[in-house]
């Protein structure tokens, strides 16, 4: 009789791929992702928004699509952030956290980027995200 184990596929996810992507990110050294919701759509701006089955959210509305190196700051490539007790999370002026666009082809709405750096909360505390990718097939 073969265990378990052997029947697993020879590949495991780590729960986080939707059938339209993922999105990841790790702070205080936890990883977290969009594993219970997953969208993006491209209109005036890119907004992709994720829900973990913790409660957790995040969503970035993105001025620039294209590859290439961004700032994510209060006015461009925000980021808002809300954790497991809903204390809001973002992307400021002032330290703003960095966006990587891999790529993003518009033949097949699929935009793959990394992001990373520090968020502000409205009692004026930090949080660190780092290791942050995301892949997704987007709507217009």
């Amino acid at each position: 009789m073969r265990k378990a184990k052997e029947l697993l596929p020879s590949v495991l996810t780590d729960n986080c791929e939707l059938p339209n992507g993922h999105l990841k990110w790790t702070s205080g050294g936890t990883q977290t992702c969009a594993n219970a919701s997953l969208f993006g759509d491209q209109g005036s701006a890119m907004t992709i928004n994720g829900i973990a089955l913790t409660g957790e959210t995040f969503t970035m509305e993105l001025d620039n699509v294209m590859p290439g190196t961004y700032a994510m700051t209060t006015d461009s490539n925000h980021i808002l952030h809300t954790d497991q007790l809903g204390m809001a999370w973002e992307s400021t002026n002032g330290n703003p956290a960095t966006l990587v666009i891999l790529s993003n082809n518009t033949s097949t709405n699929v935009l793959e980027a990394n992001f990373s750096g520090t968020l502000k909360n409205p009692l004026g505390l930090n949080k660190t995200i780092n290791s942050g990718t995301v892949k997704i097939t987007y709507t217009e």
